[in-house]
C-alpha cells in the first residue's frame, strides 16, 4: 500500500511516497520513504543537488503489521472515484480513493493505481485519465469498477451515462466533479504507479453530497 502526499515549491513539486510492504515471508517488513522532485526546478531557498533533482533515498522504518496498518487506514474517510482512460489502447477504468490535487499552477493531479491492473497499462498507454469524483447515487457504480461484479475492462461502462471533454477518457454524467488530464508522468513506486496528470479540462454537477468510503463501508459527505 502506497500513500502519496504534495509539498508545493516554486517553479516545481514534491511528492513523498511511504510504501509499506508486505512478503509472504515476513508479515512484518520494512517502511520505505521516498521523495522526488517532479519536473521543474524548484526555489532556490531549496538546497538541491548539483544536477538538479532530489535523489531519491529509501528510509527504513521499524516495520508495522500491515494489516493494523490497513484496519488504522479504514478509519480514514476518503471521496470516492472512478478513474478513465480511452484511446488506442482502449477504454479502461478503475476505483480509486488514492487521489489528490498538486497544484491549481497549473492545474494538476494524481492518483495510484495497482501496476498488476490491466487498465494502469491502458492508461499508460493512452497518455489520458479522467478523474470523475462520484455522487451519492453512483454507489453501484462504484462496485463495479472495483472489480466487484466481474466487469473487465470496456464492459464496465455499460452501466452509467458517458460523455467526454477534450481528452476522449469519459467522463461521467451528473459527477459531483470531473477532471480531464493529460498522463504527464508515471512513477513507479514498489507495488503501484502513481499517475501525474495536467488537467485540461474540468466540469462538475449540481450541488449535493459526495460518496465516502470509511469504515469498509460507503457514506456521504
Amino acid at each position: 500500500m502506497v500513500i502519496v502526499w504534495c509539498l508545493g515549491a516554486a517553479g516545481g513539486y514534491f511528492f513523498n511516497a511511504a510504501v509499506f510492504v508486505t512478503t509472504e515471508t515476513d508479515h512484518h517488513a520494512p517502511v520505505l520513504s521516498k521523495m522526488v522532485l517532479m519536473k521543474n526546478q524548484p526555489s532556490e531557498n531549496i538546497a538541491m543537488p548539483k544536477n538538479g533533482r532530489l535523489e531519491i533515498g529509501a528510509v527504513p522504518g521499524q516495520g508495522l503489521d500491515p494489516a493494523r496498518f490497513r484496519d488504522a487506514m479504514s478509519r480514514v474517510a476518503a471521496a470516492v472515484h472512478i478513474v478513465t482512460t480511452n484511446g488506442p489502447a482502449g477504454l479502461a477504468g478503475i476505483t480509486a480513493t488514492s487521489v489528490a490535487s498538486i497544484t491549481d499552477e497549473p492545474p494538476m493531479m494524481l492518483f495510484c493505481v495497482n501496476k498488476t491492473s490491466p487498465s494502469a497499462a491502458r492508461m499508460i498507454a493512452n497518455g489520458v485519465f479522467c478523474i470523475n469524483t462520484l455522487a451519492p447515487s453512483h454507489e453501484a457504480l462504484a462496485d463495479i469498477f472495483a472489480g466487484r461484479t466481474g466487469h473487465y475492462l470496456d464492459e464496465r461502462f455499460a452501466g452509467g451515462e458517458w460523455t467526454r471533454l477534450l481528452t476522449g477518457a469519459p467522463v461521467l454524467r451528473r459527477a459531483a466533479a470531473a477532471f480531464d488530464c493529460r498522463l504527464v508522468e508515471a512513477k513507479s513506486v514498489m507495488t503501484h504507479c502513481v499517475m501525474i496528470g495536467a488537467v485540461v479540462a474540468a466540469d462538475f454537477g449540481p450541488e449535493g453530497g459526495n460518496l465516502s468510503y470509511a469504515r469498509r463501508k460507503y457514506g456521504t459527505v
